[in-house]
């Protein structure tokens, strides 16, 4: 076949060409975001942001390449949330599609479980930051969600508390839509797009997710179980293992 004769891939109807149109694009997201964010309580006005963008190290790609966090203030607790998960894609000629991942993720703990640290260098924001270069690496996190209903994951942290660790030194997590008092997702000019809440595990909990049979329906029970318990959702190094019965 002739290479002028094979068939070009049909772009989404809300896909859109060139680099000025692709910047109004990533504005209007940006700013649908920023909007959502501020509903969640104060935002800071400075975004968290690595000094060299690790896609440059090897490491994966965010859809706009930009990496960056919010940090938003409560009464009580703090939430940190990944801020480009979801801007558009851009392709090689120059085609933008909006709502990138189709999610972001965000993770929120007490005040004290900072003990004092900048957020940015405190362990919780090293497990958001971990789970969105996981979001960005996979590629299909929201397909996982949507099937299973929740999603969880082993990280690496750097200085976690010794109680999270289980016996390879690594710490679950658990990710699900719906958390209380923050909203599922975030209404943008292009659709929704998902929003994940991560709860930071106990080793028992994620010992239990690993043993059963099956392993969606245990995490949904968990999740369900975390909801209730005095910390709900909130990530808390010394509370108790939540085991759904």
């Amino acid at each position: 076949m002739p290479d002028n004769d094979i068939p070009q891939v049909a772009q989404p109807d809300d896909a859109v060409v060139g680099k000025e149109a692709g910047a109004r694009m990533l504005a209007a997201a940006c700013a649908a975001r920023d909007a959502f964010y501020a509903t969640l309580g104060t935002v800071d006005a400075d975004v968290l942001a690595p000094l060299v963008n690790p896609a440059f190290m090897g490491g994966p790609r965010w859809p706009s390449l930009r990496q960056a966090w919010r940090v938003i203030r409560r009464a009580g607790s703090i939430v940190i949330a990944s801020d480009g998960l979801s801007d558009p894609f851009e392709d090689d000629d120059d085609v933008f599609v909006p709502r990138g991942h189709l999610l972001e993720v965000c993770i929120e703990a007490p005040l004290s479980a900072f003990d004092g640290q900048e957020v940015a260098q405190s362990w919780l924001f090293d497990v958001i930051y971990q789970v969105s270069q996981n979001v960005a690496d996979h590629g299909s996190i929201d397909l996982l969600v949507q099937r299973h209903g929740s999603v969880s994951m082993a990280l690496e942290l750097r200085d976690a508390p010794k109680a999270l660790e289980d016996e390879n030194e690594q710490v679950g997590v658990l990710l699900a839509q719906g958390a209380s008092g923050i909203p599922p997702s975030c209404a943008t000019p292009y659709g929704e797009v998902m929003l994940l809440t991560a709860t930071v595990l106990q080793p028992a909990e994620m010992t239990h997710i690993g043993n059963a049979a099956d392993k969606a329906q245990s995490r949904r029970d968990l999740a369900a179980a975390l909801a209730a318990s005095p910390t709900r959702h909130w990530s808390v190094a010394d509370r108790f293992a939540v085991i759904p019965r």
